[in-house]
């Protein structure tokens, strides 16, 4: 590989390195799970040599990614955005005791829809069902919430993370009386 191949594909070798690092695995147990070699991984993360296609593949699936999140320099990745709680991501009805604001949303290249929620009064609110397979996360930050699911009432407490599958209808419920909920809930597809 020349320099000029290295500058533009070296952030393969070092998303290797950075990802076996975070996760606690060596050269040798990387090489088992993909079966790649243990000198053609570590070649790869010292940018001594360009990786075929196939050599690729195996690496992103033993470390269970997509092979695109792989291949795609950073530069080029855009995959850094922020978002706000502001008026114009707001989803719920305007005079609801339960604001809801859409922070980021589902799309066909990514599986999850994170919003951010609170009531400014006591009161309540219902959800339809999801997509088949769905599953909401609820983190509550502070309050209570009560969670109206099938026939099954959760009272969540501050600093609780509850999942459940979200192809079924359900409803959220706060009071002043228990604390008014503010939090966070994410489904993913």
């Amino acid at each position: 590989m020349s320099n000029k191949e290295g500058d533009n594909f070296g952030f393969i070798g070092v998303f290797i390195r950075g990802f076996r690092q975070a996760h606690g695995l060596s050269l040798q147990s990387l090489a088992q799970a993909s079966g790649v070699s243990k000198s053609m991984i570590a070649q790869i993360e010292s940018q001594k040599t360009s990786p075929t296609l196939t050599v690729l593949q195996k690496l992103a699936d033993s470390m269970e990614i997509d092979l695109r999140d792989l291949i795609q320099s950073p530069d080029n990745a855009n995959s850094i955005t922020i978002n706000t709680i502001k008026d114009e991501n707001i989803v719920s009805k305007l005079d609801s005791a339960f604001v809801c604001h859409l922070l980021r949303k589902h799309q066909s290249h990514t599986s999850t829809e994170i919003h951010h929620f609170y009531f400014r009064f006591s009161g309540k609110t219902s959800f339809g069902a999801n997509a088949r397979g769905s599953i909401k996360n609820i983190w509550l930050e502070s309050g209570t919430l009560i969670l109206y699911f099938s026939s099954t009432k959760i009272i969540i407490n501050a600093r609780e993370l509850v999942s459940f599958p979200a192809n079924i209808p359900h409803r959220f419920e706060s009071s002043q009386k228990m604390g008014l909920a503010t939090g966070t809930f994410f489904i993913v597809f």
